[in-house]
């Protein structure tokens, strides 16, 4: 009988629990899904609603628009035009085209009351537009007056916004590379610091119908440069930019136009370690020749050469990849003060050589000494008795002049000065004492020396050796001071010329 209870009993709360929870999930389940049914019913409806008013907005707006006149011309008054830029990347800064690129996000905004949305009935306040639409409204002639090639991103599609507000005001964005031509001063490279400039303005409209003026976006005044993405700029570096007044300038009319102007720095790290250590280097080993003994002639000579060649070497590398210009630069100059320093060199090994010979031929006896022998030296004929000869003397009968013998400087006779030798230098006295190989071998003779009588084969340093060990790098160091003076703390001055732009067009 308890057994009996106590099945039932089970049977009854499970009955219970499988109905309610049957009740529970089928009432959530109807209620979620009236509720979604609702709130996409009413979505849908709304947005065909919006839809549908947006178009007919446009409609009234387009209907009676010309895109071929500019907003304000009924009234006599210019049309405004407000710039910004935000740059993204810079460069690269090409010095051999003379040119430089950037990518920007470029922003026009202007008025035009012909597009006031009057019957505002959706509740919004600016409207994104397609690019479509740029074809059906006036939008300005902007181009840049300095650009060699510009254009604008168009992948995955064109990269171009319309935003239009309730009141006329038209912003038309697009994502551009600019490519404009920059006038370098090159005569400090690579030392140098350049300015290169942008301007922009209306192709065809003169300042008495656009007015371009600088947007102003918080602290920035139409120009924004976003320094992370361009800190990696090769062989330059973006020091700042100013920001110049709105001007008009002049090509065959008065045009407004807008300027800014970007500073770079070149970075001085590559050509030092190519070209400045180097050639500074060449100079030092140069100087090892002071050094070396002045009898090594040869060796001095051949150092000399090796780095003459090598300088040529290095100058030759460096007009690969530098600007072609007609002035010396910072680098070709330097490149000829080391130039200098060899020649500088190069007769100072002459001069040691030449003051060798001269060294040597002081020491030697112009006149004969006694020597030890008991009587004087005797002197040996040179030269026969010269015939006498007629002025004139027949071509098939000429006379014949005697022959001339071999001397030896042992044999003993005496010259027997005729009258015809009496006022001739042709004995051997004389010629012993003009002739220098003659009388250094009188001498050696005379004192019993074999080979080296002055000491040629010894280390001797020169005179001028000693003076320019320290004179040369004094010279050459403060060369380098007045060098550096000069292209380095001398301040930069930029030239420009607003009238130069007729070239451009």
């Amino acid at each position: 009988m308890h057994i009996f209870l106590w099945t039932f009993q089970i049977f009854v709360v499970l009955k219970f629990v499988e109905n309610f929870e049957d009740f529970r999930i089928e009432h959530v389940k109807l209620r979620k899904n009236r509720v979604r049914r609702e709130i996409s019913s009413s979505s849908v409806d709304r947005r065909v609603q919006v839809a549908r008013n947006v178009t007919n907005l446009l409609n009234d707006v387009l209907l009676d628009y010309d895109h071929n006149f500019r907003p304000g011309l009924n009234s006599g008054r210019p049309t405004k035009v407000y710039i910004d830029l935000f740059i993204r990347t810079m460069g690269p800064v090409a010095d051999l085209g003379n040119t430089y690129s950037f990518n920007c996000y470029f922003r026009q905004k202007w008025k035009d009351d012909r597009l006031q949305i009057r019957n505002n009935s959706i509740g919004l306040r600016q409207l994104s537009l397609s690019n479509a639409m740029l074809d059906r409204i006036w939008k300005p002639d902007t181009y840049f007056w300095n650009g060699a090639r510009s254009y604008v991103h168009t992948i995955t599609t064109p990269n171009r916004l319309v935003r239009l507000e309730t009141d006329g005001s038209v912003l038309y964005s697009s994502r551009i590379t600019v490519k404009a031509k920059c006038s370098m001063d090159m005569s400090r490279y690579p030392l140098d610091k350049q300015a290169c400039r942008l301007i922009l303005g209306s192709y065809a409209y003169t300042a008495q119908e656009v007015q371009y003026e600088w947007r102003k976006m918080g602290e920035d005044r139409g120009v924004k440069i976003d320094y992370e993405s361009i800190a990696d700029l090769p062989q330059f570096s973006l020091t700042g930019f100013k920001i110049q007044e709105p001007a008009n300038f002049t090509r065959d009319l008065q045009y407004s136009a807008l300027e800014v102007r970007f500073f770079f720095d070149r970075h001085f790290g590559y050509f030092l370690m190519n070209f400045y250590v180097p050639c500074a280097l060449v100079v030092l080993l140069l100087w090892v020749a002071f050094f070396t003994k002045r009898e090594a002639t040869a060796e001095r000579i051949g150092i000399g050469i090796t780095n003459v060649l090598t300088i040529v070497l290095i100058s030759l590398d460096s007009k690969t990849d530098s600007p072609k210009v007609d002035s010396p630069t910072a680098l070709d100059v330097y490149i000829w003060i080391c130039y200098v320093a060899h020649l500088f060199c190069d007769p100072e090994i002459q001069e040691v050589e030449r003051e060798r010979i001269r060294q040597i031929i002081k020491q030697i006896p112009k006149k004969k000494k006694p020597g030890p022998g008991p009587g004087p030296r005797p002197r040996p004929e040179v030269l026969g008795p010269t015939p006498r000869r007629n002025r004139f003397m027949s071509v098939r009968n000429p006379v014949k002049s005697a022959p001339i013998r071999k001397i030896s400087h042992m044999e003993k006779f005496e010259v027997q000065d005729g009258p015809e030798e009496s006022g001739r230098p042709e004995n051997l006295e004389f010629f012993r004492q003009e002739n220098v190989g003659w009388r250094l071998y009188t001498w050696m003779m005379d004192h019993n020396i074999k080979t080296d009588p002055f000491g040629v084969a010894q280390n001797s340093i020169s005179r001028i050796d000693k003076i320019s060990v320290f004179l040369a790098p004094l010279i050459f160091g403060l060369t380098l001071v007045f060098y550096y003076d000069f292209y380095v703390n001398r301040p930069f001055e930029f030239n420009f010329d607003n009238n130069n732009f007729t070239r451009y067009i």
